[in-house]
C-alpha cells in the first residue's frame, strides 16, 4: 500500500470515530522481544537516557525502572494510578486523579492535604518530567495520559545531578514517541470495560505519524479520550450536631442543672464541659445529592510533535499537549457516616458536590545538533496548569473551632435565643501554575575513553493559588444585621493578590490568596573515565544551583469578627498582608554524585554510588507563638521561613544478563540518610489552627530493590520486582523555646533557648519509621506468546503486593477510637493488599484484540487512609475491572 491510501486510511479512521483514548494493545507478532515478550529466545535491550546520553539500561550505574510503550500497553496502563501499581518502592498520598503526592524509597516524614497545597505545601521531592519539562506542583501530582509514549523511566535515588531540586529522592520521566521521518503509520484503539459496583470505562484513542517533506520534515499527533466510571456511592444520609462537637460550646447552651440537655444526650466534656446544641438546630440531608457511582474520571487530550531535519547534522522537535482531567466526586470511602452510623464499602455521605478540574498544556521545543566533536542539545518548554477543585467540608464542623462561624449564644436583650445554622460547606481551591525552562548541554562522542557532560540550566515556576474555607454559615452584618452575625472578611489593603476584591463572600471564613514560586540558575557537569576500557569506569559529577524563592499575597481569617460591623473585618490575628513579611529566600551550592562501574563480565555489572539529594525551603503563610508556660507567655513561635533538606546515598547495585541473554537479574542495596528534614504541623489544640512547616528529625532508610526477567522457554517470559525498606527516626529535637517575649520576664527567661517538656514532643520518638515505607512490595507477571494458523496469541496473569505503612511519621498523634477529629494529620496505618490482573489477547496482521481483568479478586482495601476533610476516608483500590480492546495499525 501507498503512502497516500495509508494516509487516507488513518485520517477516515480518526475522522470516523470519537476520541476516547486507551492504549492500543501490539500484536503479538510484534512482541517478540522486550520485557514482557521473549519469543524470540532473548531479552529485547531497552535503551534509556537516565544520565542525558543514550544508553543501554543495564550499563547505567543507577537503579531504573524503565517501561516501553509496549510493556505499558500489555500492563493496560493509561495513568498514575495504573503505573505505580508496578513500581515497587514508589508510594502515593492520593486524593485522586492528579491529586497524588508521590514517594521514593520511604523519604517521606508525611502528608499534607490537598487544600491549598499551592500555598503552604513544601515543594515535591520526587520529579516528574514531560520529556525535558518538568512538572512539579505541590501536592499535585501531573498525571500525563500515557498513550503513545517511547517509555516511562523511573529514576530511584538522588538525581540532582541531572534533573535538579525537585529529584532528591528520584524522578519519573514520560518519554512521547517522536516523529519518524518517511514514514506513513498510526493506529486506531478503541475498549469497553465494566466496573464491580461501578458505571462502565470507554476508551478511544489515534495515532497518526505522517512525512511532509522527504527527508527533512514529518509530524506524528495522539488524540485520547477516556472516561473511568465511577465506583463510589453517595448514600442516603444526615448531619445531626452532637454534644461531643468540639466547639460546641460557641452555642454557650449549657446544660440543666441536672446536667441534661435538649437532645437527651450528656453535655460536652473536656476543656469546655458542660454545653449543648441548643434545640432547634439544623438537621441536613443530602437527599438532593445521593447517587450511586458519582466519581467518574475522564482524560482528553491531543499532543502534535513535529520534527525538522535541517540538515544532517541538526535537527528541531517541535512539540504542543494539551490535556483536561475531570474528576467528578471522591476517590475515597467513608467506614461511618457523618452521624455515625456503619456505610457499607465504597460509600461516603456528601452534603455537597465535589470535583477537580485539571487542565495543561506544555509547549516545547527541543533542537539537537552538532559542534564539531561535540553532541549539542537546547531543551525549552513552557508549561501551564490550571486546577479549579471544590470538596465538601461539612464534617469540619465537628472540629475545635468550626462552632465559631456556625452558632452563637443568646442575646436577650436583642431578641436572639442559643443558635446553630447549617453545618454544610465546602472549600474551594483556584490554582494556576507557569513552569518555564530552558537547558543547554555539550557532550562528548559516547566512545571516548573520558566522556563528559556541562549543561547550564534556567528555570521560572510561579504559583497562584486561591484557596477559600467556606465553613461561615452565620449571617454576614450588615446595616441592618448588627447582632448574631459574623462580618464578612477581606485582604489586608494594598496586599499582592490575585482577587483584588476587597470583601470575599458571605461564607468564606479564611482564605489564602498566594503568588509564590521561585527562579533557579544550575550549572552542571559529569565525567566519566575507563579506567580499564569496557571493564572499570569512574563516574564524578555535580551541580551549582541558585534558587531565589519568594511568596507573597494574603491570608485572612474571621475568628475576632462576631458582631464587628460592616466589613471587611481585619480583626484577625490570622489576617496578613505576607507581602510586608518580607519572605524572600536564596538556597545556592553544589550537589555532586559520584559512580565506580565495574563489567566483572559483559553482562555482568556491578557499581557503587555516592549522590547527594536536595530541595529547596519555602515559608509559611505568618507566625504565631504558642504554648504557654506558667507564666502564660507562649514558648514557642513557629517559623516564617523553613529551609532545605539534604538527602545522601550510598548504593551498591549490580546488573547481570546470563544464558544468552535469557535471564536478567537486577538489584541494588541501599542507605539514605535524610536530614533536617522538612514536616508539616496542624495540631489545633497544641499548635494553633493554621498550619505550618518546620525543620526537624533525621530518617535513616535502608533498603533493597530487585528485579527480575526471565525467557522460561520459547514463548514464556516471567518478570517481577520487589524491595525491602527499614526506616527509622534516628533524633527527635524537640520544639525549643525561641519566643524572646520570655527574655523580658524573670521569672521565664532561662526557659528560652531550650527544649519545651511541658507538651508532648510533636516531632516524635527516634525509633518510629517513616510514612509511605511499607517493609515489602513485589509484583509478578507471567506471559505466554504462541501462533496458531495465521493467529499471534498471548496470556498474561499477574500480581501485585504492598504490605502495610503509615501515612504520618511517629511525631502525629493516632486517633483514638470513638475520639472527635480535631486535626487533618492524624496518623493511620494502611493495611496490607494483595491484587492479581489477567488478560488474554488474539491478532492477526493489522488487527488486535484483547481481553483483561483488573483486581480479579475485588480487593477493596485503603490504599491511603486520612482524616484531611475531618473525617475517616479512605482511598480504595479500584474495585475489580473487566474490559475488551480493539486495536488496528497500519
Amino acid at each position: 500500500m501507498n503512502s497516500h491510501h495509508k494516509c487516507a486510511r488513518a485520517v477516515a479512521a480518526i475522522l470516523g470515530t470519537h476520541a476516547i483514548a486507551a492504549a492500543y494493545p501490539a500484536p503479538a507478532a510484534d512482541q517478540t522481544a522486550g520485557p514482557a515478550g521473549g519469543s524470540t529466545g532473548g531479552i529485547e535491550e531497552v535503551v534509556v537516557t537516565a544520565q542525558r546520553r543514550t544508553e543501554n539500561v543495564q550499563d547505567v550505574p543507577i537503579a531504573v525502572q524503565a517501561f516501553t510503550g509496549e510493556t505499558l500497553q500489555q500492563l493496560n496502563v493509561t495513568n498514575f494510578d495504573d503505573l505505580i501499581r508496578y513500581l515497587p518502592n514508589v508510594m502515593t498520598a492520593s486524593a485522586g486523579p492528579g491529586q497524588d503526592q508521590i514517594f521514593m524509597r520511604g523519604l517521606s516524614a508525611g502528608n499534607v492535604a490537598t487544600q491549598s497545597g499551592g500555598s503552604i505545601n513544601g515543594f515535591p521531592n520526587v520529579a516528574i518530567y514531560l520529556d525535558e519539562q518538568s512538572g512539579q506542583l505541590p501536592g499535585r501530582n501531573l498525571d500525563v495520559y500515557a498513550v503513545d509514549l517511547e517509555r516511562v523511566e523511573v529514576l530511584e535515588g538522588p538525581q540532582g545531578t541531572l534533573f535538579g531540586a525537585g529529584a532528591q529522592a528520584g524522578v519519573i520521566r514520560y518519554i512521547t514517541n517522536k516523529p519518524k521521518l518517511n514514514v506513513t503509520e498510526g493506529s486506531v484503539s478503541g475498549g469497553y470495560g465494566v466496573t464491580a459496583g461501578g458505571d462502565p470505562n470507554t476508551d478511544l484513542s489515534a495515532v497518526l505519524n505522517l512525512p511532509l517533506i522527504t527527508d527533512t520534515l514529518a509530524v506524528r499527533g495522539v488524540i485520547y479520550d477516556e472516561r473511568r466510571g465511577g465506583y463510589i456511592n453517595n448514600v442516603p444520609g444526615t448531619f445531626t450536631r452532637m454534644n461531643t462537637d468540639g466547639g460546641i460550646h460557641y452555642a454557650n447552651y449549657a446544660a440543666s442543672a441536672a446536667g441534661t440537655c435538649p437532645n437527651g444526650q450528656p453535655p460536652s466534656t473536656g476543656k469546655f464541659p458542660g454545653f449543648c446544641v441548643p434545640p432547634g438546630s439544623a438537621v441536613i440531608n443530602n437527599d438532593n445529592l445521593a447517587a450511586r457511582a458519582i466519581n467518574p474520571a475522564t482524560y482528553t487530550g491531543i499532543r502534535v510533535e513535529g520534527l525538522y531535519q535541517i540538515n544532517d547534522d541538526w535537527n528541531a522537535l517541535v512539540s504542543q499537549s494539551y490535556q483536561n482531567l475531570d474528576a467528578e466526586g471522591v476517590f475515597y470511602q467513608m467506614p461511618k457516616s457523618s452521624d455515625g452510623a456503619s456505610l457499607p464499602p465504597q460509600s461516603v455521605t456528601l452534603f455537597n458536590n465535589s470535583f477537580n478540574k485539571d487542565r495543561f498544556e506544555n509547549t516545547a521545543l527541543t533542537i539537537n545538533g552538532r559542534l564539531g566533536w561535540l553532541k549539542a542539545v537546547y531543551a525549552g518548554s513552557y508549561l501551564v496548569r490550571n486546577v479549579e477543585t471544590v470538596q465538601d467540608y461539612t464534617n469540619y464542623a465537628r472540629g475545635l473551632y468550626a462552632d465559631y462561624y456556625q452558632c452563637h449564644g443568646a442575646e436577650p436583650a436583642h431578641g436572639l435565643t442559643s443558635t446553630c445554622y447549617s453545618p454544610a460547606t465546602t472549600w474551594n481551591e483556584t490554582e494556576r501554575n507557569t513552569h518555564q525552562s530552558h537547558e543547554i548541554r555539550l557532550s562528548t562522542p559516547d566512545d571516548w575513553r573520558l566522556r563528559g557532560i556541562v549543561g547550564a540550566f534556567w528555570e521560572n515556576l510561579r504559583i497562584f493559588d486561591q484557596l477559600n474555607w467556606l465553613y461561615k454559615t452565620l449571617p454576614p452584618c450588615t446595616a441592618a444585621v448588627t447582632f448574631g452575625c459574623l462580618t464578612d472578611i477581606g485582604p489586608v489593603p494594598g496586599s499582592d493578590v490575585n482577587n483584588p476584591a476587597p470583601v470575599r463572600n458571605d461564607n468564606v471564613a479564611f482564605f489564602n490568596d498566594v503568588k509564590r514560586g521561585y527562579t533557579q540558575r544550575a550549572f552542571f557537569t559529569s565525567l566519566d573515565f575507563d579506567i580499564v576500557p569496557k571493564v572499570l569506569t569512574i563516574t564524578a559529577g555535580t551541580r551549582y544551583y541558585h534558587f531565589d524563592n519568594d511568596e507573597r499575597g494574603a491570608e485572612s481569617g474571621s475568628f475576632g469578627c462576631y458582631e464587628a460591623g460592616a466589613p471587611p473585618c481585619l480583626n484577625s490575628a490570622a489576617t496578613v498582608d505576607i507581602g510586608k513579611e518580607n519572605l524572600r529566600t536564596t538556597y545556592k551550592g553544589f550537589k555532586s554524585r559520584a559512580n565506580l562501574t565495574w563489567h566483572i563480565l559483559p553482562d555482568v555489572l556491578a557499581y557503587y554510588t555516592w549522590s547527594q539529594g536536595f530541595r529547596p525551603g519555602a515559608f509559611n503563610r505568618s507566625a504565631a507563638c504558642y504554648i504557654p508556660n506558667a507564666n502564660n507567655v507562649p514558648q514557642y513561635c513557629s517559623p516564617l521561613s523553613y529551609t532545605s533538606d539534604d538527602l545522601t546515598n550510598n548504593e551498591l547495585g549490580w546488573k547481570t544478563e546470563f544464558f544468552s541473554r535469557r535471564l536478567q537479574w537486577n538489584g541494588a542495596v541501599y542507605q539514605e540518610d535524610w536530614k533536617n528534614t522538612q514536616v508539616s504541623f496542624f495540631d489545633p489544640g497544641l499548635l494553633g489552627n493554621v498550619g505550618f512547616n518546620a525543620n526537624g528529625p533525621t530518617y535513616r532508610i535502608r533498603g533493597v530493590e530487585t528485579s527480575i526477567i526471565a525467557v522460561v522457554t520459547e514463548g514464556l517470559t516471567f518478570q517481577g520486582g520487589a524491595s525491602w525498606n527499614s526506616s527509622e527516626q534516628t533524633n527527635s529535637p524537640y520544639l525549643i523555646a525561641n519566643n524572646p517575649a520570655l527574655l523580658a520576664n524573670p521569672a521565664s527567661a532561662s526557659e528560652y533557648g531550650k527544649p519545651i517538656l511541658s507538651v508532648q514532643n510533636p516531632y516524635g520518638p527516634p525509633g518510629s519509621p517513616s510514612s509511605f515505607s511499607p517493609p515489602f512490595q513485589f509484583n509478578a507477571r507471567l506471559r505466554y506468546q504462541w501462533v496458531m494458523s495465521a493467529y499471534n496469541l498471548f496470556a498474561q496473569l499477574g500480581a501485585t503486593h504492598t504490605a502495610h505503612s503509615f501515612t504520618q511519621s511517629g511525631a502525629n498523634p493516632v486517633l483514638a477510637p470513638g475520639s472527635s477529629i480535631t486535626s487533618n494529620q492524624d496518623r493511620f496505618e494502611n493495611p496490607a493488599y494483595t491484587e492479581y490482573d489477567a488478560s488474554a489477547g488474539i491478532s492477526k496482521d493489522a488487527w488486535s484484540a484483547e481481553f483483561y481483568g483488573q483486581n480479579l479478586t475485588n480487593v477493596i482495601k485503603s490504599q491511603f487512609t486520612s482524616d484531611a476533610q475531618f473525617t475517616l476516608q479512605e482511598t480504595i483500590t479500584r474495585p475489580r475491572v473487566l474490559g475488551v480492546k480493539i486495536g488496528y495499525r497500519f
